[in-house]
Formats: structure tokens, C-alpha cells, sequence
């Protein structure tokens, strides 16, 4: 039997050592979502993540809440219910999350596999409940409210591969993102001991470094959940029951199922904008109607001048943000937070913001002008700083800039107190903006407690190099 010196032998375990430790080091990624690469997607048999109808996970274990342990369960079962989002038929997940035995959430959770063999998330709709009384509803659904899908699981996950967005739903806040952390791994659960087990590190924005680690065993999917750095809720799962349903339990499951998706409808204004879920497939498996999101008038060409009053938008834009009286503004309403002296840190971190679309033209500049109301300094908060990122915007070189959810924004800093206009500026280069054209986002973030503001002017021709001189620009 040949012998390796030493020396070798040690190198190379340092070297496999590293390469099942790979940490996220750096931003995650939107992956490319083609409707057209869906052929069957609800066809889901990727090795890491099987999703055949009644396939049901039964996962046991403890996380930390309020400083104390308390139990967890999480019951996930793949239904035989498809439900089409963003031009593509998904798979729909029912999932019961238990805490101390009680239940405090229920799920409807959509996937898709796409030609590639990647499994894509597309959204959820979760309740919430407290003593068993419903508290409420937090969707995401990609093509609504500028969600996006992700993937959840690619076909060959390979250590050092880009990490990715899970998903997108800055309405609620969601914005898991996953990176292949070990690979080869072997993990014991109540079910079986496994052997050549993926390891997922998974966490989202504003999670530094706390992420969950999740286990998958091929032709199982996930069998344990742990966790590493500074995650406070130290949350621990283990697979105790791995099974198929009966006829007669999946007809419980799409039952159960549906009660939730007729509530969703009455409840949510973004889930009222879907379309039903099936069964079979084509067949509407509840009667509803249909509100269908604003469309912009494709006739109309946008503005050269975009002006934004604070008191036109919708209560369902603001994030930790709210309005507030001014006799001086728009409609007499402004939208700020309150001043508790606490300091705010800038994108990608997702502090208190506001999200809404606009109408731009492509290949000409704009330039951003908000109206400012920078209050009184307080403990660390200087009152006077907003960020902001538009999706779709380039720089001069047609270089994806600004971009919701990255750390490319820009900054508009007022200089004293009270109302005035003010640049929204890049750090180190010209502040002008260009777009692909269409419709984008546009997200305003407080980058400190006690700022506020009412209009927002995007313009290519009248205050591209000067701001307003009046407080109130009319539209």
C-alpha cells in the first residue's frame, strides 16, 4: 500500500477543510428568470430537492425566542395543487410551523423547476397566528410589488458558485439568499444517517453574519437545520418522519390547502391579483375574482418630468415609515419616521423605506431632486440623510447602477434644518442617471431617524442642473 509523506497528507486535509467551510463573502446575485425555460416545471425531481405530489417532512427540534428555548415542529407537504405565477405553473407547498405545540403559521410556499433542473422559489403566502386566532398575512408573489423569483436549489450545487437571491420581496421585507457552504458531508437524523450531504448556508439582508445551515440528502431533500454566527434564534431541526401521503391524507392536505387560499383572497390585495390554484391542472380549484394590477397606459409616453408627491402614494409603499401633518406641503402630508437618536445604516441594509414605480425614457439623463425636511439632531441621528435606488438605471458606460438590494445608491444629505431641496448625489462621480426605459422602481431608504420629505422630482430637462426654486412644483 503506497505511502504519502506527511507533509502532503497534511496540506491536503487543510485543503479539504477549507472546501467544506466556504463562507458567503460576497453579494448575492439575482439569477436570470426566463418563463420560457419552465417546459415542466412542475416536474420537480432535482437530486437535492424531490418535490412529488405527497411527499410530507416532518422536522423537531428548538430554537431561542425572547431569551428562552422553545419547542419547534415544521410540517411540509408537497400538494397535488399548482398555482401559475409569472407565466409559470408551480408546484404549491402546504407548510405548518409550530412553536410550543401551537400553531403560529400556515403556508402556501410555490416552486417550479426549470429546463436546467434548477428548483426556482416564486413566492409564498403565510399567516401568522396568535392563540389561534389569525394576525396576518405577509405574500410575496414574483411579478407583484417588484418580487422576483429566485433559486432555491440548483441542479449541481458546487462550492465557490455565485451566491443568489432565494427570492425577492422587498414589500415584506424577504430576501433570502443561499451559498453551497460543505459538500460530502454525513449527517444522522432521527430517520437514517446520510451520507454525501449538501450543506446550504442561508441567511438575508441585514442578517450579518448569522446564517441557518441546511442539510440535504439526495433523493431526500432536507433533513437538518442548524445554524452559525451571530443568528439569534439558534434555531435546530431534525428530520423525524420522511413519508408519503395516503389518497385519503392528501385529500385532508388540499383541503386544509384551500381553506387558506380562499382566506388569502379576502384578505390580501397583492394574492387578489393571482390567478386560483388547480386541480387538476387547468382547472380553477376555487371560484374567484380577479383584481388585476394597474398597467400603465402604453399609449401614453412617460415624462420628461416626474414629479412624486408623498401624499399620492399608498399607505402599502411605506416600510417603518408613516405620514405626517405639514400645512406647507403637497396635500398637507409628508412621510417621515420618528427621531429616537438612533443611527441607520445605508443599502443593502433594509432599514425604513418606501418603494413605487415610475415611467422613464431610455438614453437620456436624469437627475433626482428631493424635497427635504431634516429635523432635529438627536443622540446619533443627524436627521437629514435619504438614500436612494432606482431598478433599471445605468451610469454613462450602460453599467447596472442603484440597483434595490445592492450597495450602489445614491445619497441626498440636507444641510439645514427645516424644508429645502436637495441633490440626490452619487459619492464620487457625475449624479446624472440613465435608464434601460420603461417601468422601474424607484426605493427611497431613511438613512437617519427624524428625516422626512414630500416630493421627489426626477428631471431630464428643466432642473437637470438646478434645483426647484419654489417648495411646491406643480405637476
Amino acid at each position: 500500500m503506497p505511502r504519502f509523506p506527511i507533509f502532503f497528507s497534511i496540506m491536503a486535509a487543510i485543503a479539504m477543510i477549507l472546501a467544506s467551510a466556504c463562507v458567503p463573502n460576497s453579494e448575492p446575485q439575482f439569477a436570470d428568470f426566463d418563463p420560457a425555460n419552465f417546459d415542466n416545471p412542475t416536474d420537480i425531481d432535482n437530486a437535492w430537492m424531490p418535490m412529488k405530489p405527497g411527499m410530507k417532512w416532518v422536522q423537531e427540534g428548538k430554537a431561542v425566542e425572547d431569551g428562552e428555548t422553545i419547542s419547534r415542529r415544521i410540517d411540509f407537504i408537497v400538494t397535488d395543487l399548482t398555482k401559475v405565477i409569472g407565466g409559470v405553473r408551480t408546484v404549491t407547498a402546504w407548510i405548518v410551523d409550530y412553536t410550543d405545540g401551537e400553531v403560529i403559521e400556515k403556508e402556501l410556499a410555490f416552486y417550479a423547476q426549470d429546463n436546467d433542473g434548477n428548483v426556482w422559489y416564486l413566492g409564498e403566502y403565510p399567516e401568522e397566528f396568535e392563540n389561534g386566532q389569525f394576525v396576518k398575512a405577509s405574500p410575496w408573489i414574483t411579478g407583484l410589488e417588484d418580487a422576483r423569483a429566485g433559486i432555491k436549489m440548483r441542479a449541481e450545487p458546487k462550492l465557490a458558485a455565485p451566491i443568489v437571491y432565494q427570492g425577492w420581496g422587498p414589500a415584506v421585507e424577504w430576501s433570502d439568499f443561499g451559498q453551497v457552504d460543505q459538500v460530502g458531508q454525513e449527517t444522522c437524523v432521527p430517520v437514517d444517517c446520510y451520507k454525501d450531504v449538501l450543506v446550504m448556508a442561508e441567511s438575508s439582508l441585514g442578517e450579518e453574519n448569522a446564517f441557518q445551515l441546511k442539510h440535504y440528502a439526495r433523493g431526500v431533500g432536507e433533513i437538518k437545520v442548524g445554524w452559525r454566527g451571530a443568528d439569534e434564534v439558534k434555531e435546530e431541526l431534525e428530520l423525524v418522519d420522511f413519508s408519503m401521503l395516503s389518497s385519503q391524507q392528501m385529500e385532508q392536505t388540499r383541503a386544509d390547502a384551500l381553506e387558506v387560499e380562499k382566506h388569502a383572497y379576502e384578505v390580501s390585495g397583492v394574492y387578489q391579483q393571482t390567478s386560483p390554484v388547480e386541480y387538476p391542472a387547468g382547472t380553477p380549484a376555487i371560484t374567484v375574482e380577479i383584481t388585476k394590477a394597474p398597467q400603465p397606459d402604453p399609449m401614453q409616453a412617460p415624462a420628461s418630468e416626474i414629479i412624486i408627491y408623498a401624499v399620492d402614494l399608498p399607505d402599502s409603499a411605506l416600510s417603518e415609515l408613516d405620514f405626517y401633518d405639514d400645512a406647507a406641503s403637497p396635500g398637507k402630508k409628508y412621510i417621515s419616521l420618528p427621531n429616537n437618536g438612533d443611527e441607520l445604516d445605508p443599502p443593502p441594509e433594509n432599514d425604513p423605506h418606501l418603494t413605487f414605480d415610475v415611467q422613464v425614457q431610455s438614453g437620456i439623463p436624469y437627475r433626482c431632486w428631493i424635497h427635504m425636511k431634516v429635523g432635529m439632531p438627536k443622540g446619533r441621528s443627524t436627521a437629514n440623510l435619504i438614500f436612494v435606488q432606482f431598478s433599471g438605471a445605468v451610469d454613462a458606460n450602460n453599467k447596472t447602477v442603484l440597483k434595490p438590494g445592492s450597495s450602489s445608491y445614491l445619497t441626498a444629505r440636507g444641510s439645514t434644518t427645516g424644508w429645502s431641496w436637495v441633490g440626490c448625489d452619487f459619492a464620487d462621480s457625475d449624479s446624472l442617471i440613465y435608464f434601460q426605459g420603461g417601468e422601474v422602481t424607484v426605493r427611497l431608504q431613511a438613512g437617519a431617524e427624524g428625516v422626512g420629505f414630500d416630493q421627489l422630482i426626477l428631471s431630464s430637462t428643466e432642473f437637470l442642473a438646478e434645483p426647484p426654486s419654489s417648495p411646491i412644483v406643480e405637476k
